[in-house]
């Protein structure tokens, strides 16, 4: 019986697949795909991670276009979101994953010497891609972004990349938690008890949060990703008017445009994660903030 359940949406897929993987680019077609796959099949692994691969392949096509006009993509959006829930990805994570990545830190660390209370830089990949060292060569940097850490990787991880460098200023910036599904209260909560341990080993240590980043991409990740990333902003922003060495950086408004919508042209061709010019908005703000603190 699953056999014959299975063989429609294989069907759809082999269908693609004889069409030499042509990325779906017609709207109607990508719903007929999208109510297919919700009334047909099962949810096996090797069937999600195909559904995935298709989904991806339209909406990176279609992500400029829907920031624009979200609205011409409603059935789309519900119709993917409806997908979703029945083509449930496993979205934990292995808390070492990254642990070659670390050890590179390690090796790296106990070879040089390294500046002293340094302005140090953790986080997701937006911190990997920053280059920090070229943005602020004046200042004495240390980036340890690694991979896509979520805020208990960070923390797993924190005497490697936080507590050997002994830093006089902390730039963190991390929204995996959120993209991962997890709740505003969660990630707000995890940033918490990062900045506790901070507080305990270098009390003195002036701490940046930085807020989370709207994409074009947001919207396809999961449900209310968007929606999520603004209420813990808001967390975060309030949780540092109240705390002494402890600031939050505002880094969103100049992605936005007049009319609300995210600029396209300071992206990567994933939608998500930031180019020259994006990192170009971000430099002045956070040099402006040091300068202030070091006066």
């Amino acid at each position: 019986m699953t056999r014959l359940i299975l063989i429609p949406l294989l069907c759809a897929f082999i269908s693609m697949d004889a069409q030499e993987r042509i990325i779906i680019n017609d709207d109607q077609q990508f719903i007929a795909f999208l109510e297919n796959s919700l009334e047909n099949g099962v949810a096996n692994s090797e069937i999600t991670q195909m559904f995935y691969q298709r989904t991806w392949d339209y909406w990176r096509k279609h992500m400029i276009d829907y920031n624009q006009n979200p609205e011409k993509y409603s059935k789309v959006l519900s119709l993917y979101y409806q997908n979703q829930q029945k083509y449930k990805r496993n979205d934990s994570i292995k808390i070492d994953r990254f642990e070659n990545q670390i050890e590179s830190f390690r090796r790296f660390d106990n070879r040089n010497t390294l500046a002293k209370n340094p302005v140090l830089f953790i986080g997701s990949s937006s911190i990997v891609f920053w280059e920090t060292a070229k943005s602020f060569p004046d200042l004495p940097i240390i980036n340890r972004g690694f991979g896509g850490a979520s805020l208990q990787e960070i923390i797993h991880y924190y005497d490697d990349i936080v507590k050997r460098h002994s830093p006089s200023i902390l730039v963190v910036y991390c929204d995996i938690d959120i993209e991962r599904g997890k709740s505003p209260n969660v990630a707000f909560s995890a940033f918490k008890e990062l900045v506790n341990k901070v507080r305990k080993d270098f009390p003195l240590t002036q701490i940046f949060l930085l807020s989370m980043k709207p994409t074009l991409v947001d919207d396809f990740i999961q449900k209310d990703v968007s929606i999520n990333k603004v209420a813990t902003n808001r967390m975060l922003s309030k949780y540092c008017d109240d705390e002494r060495n402890l600031h939050y950086i505002d880094i969103t408004n100049m992605m936005i445009k007049s009319d609300g919508r995210v600029r396209s042209d300071i992206f990567l061709t994933d939608g998500m994660h930031l180019n020259q010019l994006g990192y170009g908005l971000w430099d002045p703000i956070i040099r402006s903030k040091i300068m202030s603190l070091t006066k």
